[in-house]
C-alpha cells in the first residue's frame, strides 16, 4: 500500500512539474503570455500549496463552507471590481480580477474535486489508482487532477494563440 501511494505521489509531483514546464515551453516566446508566465506559475503553485495546507489543517467538513464563501466572494466582488474598472479604466483592477479568477478557479476546482472524491460514488477512482479513499490519497489525486487540467489549459491557450 505504501509503495503504491509513493508512486501516486511521485506521479502527482512529476505531473505538477510537467505542467509548469509545458506552460514554459509553449509560451516562452509568446509576446502576450511571456511577461506573465512567472505569475501563472506562482498562482498555480500558491493555490496548490494553500490547498495542501488547508487539507492538513482543516476538518474536511469545513471545505464545503470555504467553497461557499469563496464562490460568494468571487461572484460579488468580481462584479464590483468590473464596475469600478469600467468607470476608471484601471489596469490594476483588471489585473487583480484576472489573478483572483485564476486563484479562486483553481481553489474551487481543488475543493470540488476533493468533495467529489469523498463521495461514495467515486470509488472507481481509487480502484484505478490502486489506493484507498484516505485524506492523503484524495489530496494526491487532487494535485494530479488539477495539474492535468493546468496542462489542458496550456493546450487550449496554445490553440487560441495559434489561431490569431
Amino acid at each position: 500500500m505504501k509503495r503504491l501511494f509513493k508512486n501516486l505521489s511521485l506521479s502527482a509531483g512529476i505531473t505538477y512539474v510537467s505542467s509548469l514546464a509545458i506552460w514554459q515551453l509553449f509560451f516562452s516566446n509568446n509576446l502576450v503570455l511571456k511577461p506573465i508566465l512567472w505569475e501563472i506559475h506562482t498562482i498555480f503553485t500558491s493555490v496548490q500549496l494553500f490547498f495542501i495546507i488547508m487539507n492538513y489543517t482543516l476538518n474536511t467538513k469545513l471545505f464545503d463552507i470555504i467553497k461557499i464563501v469563496f464562490r460568494i466572494l468571487i461572484k460579488v466582488w468580481f462584479v464590483i471590481f468590473i464596475a469600478f474598472s469600467m468607470h476608471k479604466n484601471l489596469f490594476d483592477v483588471k489585473g487583480f480580477l484576472l489573478t483572483a479568477t485564476f486563484v479562486f478557479g483553481y481553489l474551487e476546482g481543488f475543493i470540488d474535486l476533493n468533495s467529489w472524491l469523498n463521495n461514495p460514488n467515486s470509488t472507481f477512482v481509487f480502484h484505478f489508482f490502486s489506493t484507498t479513499n484516505s485524506p492523503k490519497s484524495r489530496l494526491t489525486i487532487c494535485v494530479l487532477g488539477i495539474s492535468w487540467i493546468h496542462i489542458l489549459s496550456a493546450c487550449i491557450a496554445l490553440v487560441y494563440f495559434s489561431i490569431n
